[in-house]
C-alpha cells in the first residue's frame, strides 16, 4: 500500500499538478503545530533504510484560537507562534532548512470516494471529483486545494482517497515556518503520518485475517481509520471542539462518535471483523481509551510505539507519554514511501 502521506505535496498542489504515483520529498525534520503545542522530531537516515532519532523537542503554544474551525485560517497570532517554533528549532539543535509541517486533521476534509467505473482520462476523473465536492464544501471550490490518490485493490471501479483544504489555511502555516527561518518542504496532516509510522505493524496484524484500526485522539478532534489486507477502507475525522454547544461533555462526545464509527464498520463494511486497534492519545489516559475500546468489543488494543520503527542512540529511552506526543512528527520525518 502506498503511504497515505502521498495525498499532499508541498503547497497542496491541485490534482491536475500531480500524478498519484509521484512521491513528495520528505525532509528529515518535521514539526507538528497543534492547538496546544508544537512538537519537533529529527531523524538521521542510515544506510539500509533505518532511521535514528537524533532529536525531539516540544514547546507550548499561545492560545491564539488554533483549530477554531475546519477549513478556516486558525493561527491568530502567527508572529508569536513563529517565535515559539524558532525557539523549538534552537533548543533541539536543528538548523533551519526544509521542514515538514503537520497541521490538525480537522482543518481538512478527507474522504474515500468510490466510482463504479474508472473514468478513461485523468481530466474526466478530476471533473467528477470537483462536481461532487461543489455540493459539500462551505466555500468556493476555487479557494480549495485538492489532492487525491487512487487506492489499490478495489474489487470493481476505483476507490480514491480525496483531501481538500482551504488554501488560506495552508498559507498561514507556511508563513509561520517562513517567519521562523525555515522552509516548508511538505505540508501534511497529522494522522496520515501516524499511519506512516505504524503501517508495518498494522500489516503484521491484519495478516492474521482481521481488519486493523488506528485511533488518534488529538486536541479538538479524533481520527479513526481502518485497513483490510493492507488496503485503506475507512477514514473518519471528527472535530470535537465547538460541538458541545448544549453542554455535552467532549469526552462523552468522543466515545459516542467512536462507537458510531465502529458500528458503521461492523454493519456497512462487510468482511473481516475489527479485532485490533492501535492507539495514539495525547488527550485521554491510555488506560481509559483501552477500557472503552474493549467495551466496544475490540479484542486487542495496543499503544502506538515509535521506537518500533526507530533506532535509538545507545542508552536513550523515551517516556511513553513523550512517545505519544512525538509519534506523528516521527512518522513525517521518517518519510516512508
Amino acid at each position: 500500500m502506498n503511504t497515505v502521506s502521498e495525498w499532499i505535496a508541498k503547497g497542496w498542489g491541485s490534482a491536475a499538478d500531480r500524478l498519484p504515483a509521484m512521491r513528495p520529498s520528505y525532509p528529515a525534520v518535521a514539526v507538528e503545530i497543534g492547538p496546544e503545542a508544537a512538537v519537533l522530531a529529527r531523524v538521521r537516515r542510515k544506510r539500509g533504510g533505518a532511521c535514528e532519532l537524533e532529536a525531539h523537542h516540544e514547546r507550548t503554544l499561545p492560545d491564539v484560537g488554533n483549530g477554531a474551525g475546519a477549513f478556516r485560517p486558525a493561527l491568530g497570532g502567527t508572529e508569536e507562534v513563529a517565535e515559539r517554533v524558532r525557539a523549538l528549532l534552537e533548543a533541539s539543535g536543528t538548523k533551519p532548512g526544509r521542514i515538514s509541517v503537520l497541521i490538525p486533521d480537522s482543518l481538512a476534509k478527507v474522504s474515500i470516494v468510490h466510482l463504479p467505473v474508472r473514468p478513461p482520462t485523468r481530466k474526466q476523473l478530476e471533473e467528477i471529483l470537483r462536481f461532487r465536492l461543489r455540493r459539500t464544501l462551505p466555500f468556493r471550490l476555487e479557494e480549495a486545494a485538492l489532492s487525491y490518490q487512487v487506492l489499490p485493490g478495489a474489487p470493481e471501479g476505483v476507490d480514491l482517497l480525496v483531501v481538500v483544504v482551504r488554501k488560506a489555511v495552508v498559507e498561514q502555516y507556511e508563513a509561520v515556518l517562513s517567519a521562523a527561518g525555515a522552509r516548508p518542504g511538505l505540508v501534511d496532516l497529522c494522522t496520515p503520518n501516524l499511519f506512516n509510522l505504524v503501517r508495518s505493524r498494522m500489516g503484521e496484524l491484519d495478516a492474521q485475517g482481521s481488519d486493523v484500526g488506528l485511533l488518534n485522539c488529538a486536541p479538538g478532534y479524533f481520527s479513526f481509520l481502518v485497513t483490510r489486507a493492507g488496503r485503506l477502507i475507512f477514514y473518519r475525522c471528527k472535530p470535537l471542539a465547538g460541538l458541545d454547544s448544549e453542554g455535552e461533555d467532549p469526552d462523552e462526545l468522543l466515545w459516542r462518535e467512536l462507537a458510531s464509527s465502529l458500528a458503521y464498520h461492523r454493519e456497512k463494511l462487510e468482511g473481516a471483523v475489527l479485532s485490533t486497534v492501535l492507539v495514539r492519545t495525547v488527550t485521554r489516559p491510555m488506560e481509559e481509551v483501552f477500557e472503552r475500546l474493549r467495551g466496544f468489543g475490540v479484542d486487542h488494543v495496543e499503544a502506538v510505539d515509535p521506537t518500533r520503527a526507530l533506532v535509538l542512540p545507545q542508552g536513550v529511552r523515551i517516556d511513553p507519554a513523550v512517545a505519544q506526543r512525538i509519534a506523528p512528527a516521527v512518522g513525517a520525518a521518517m518519510g516512508r514511501g
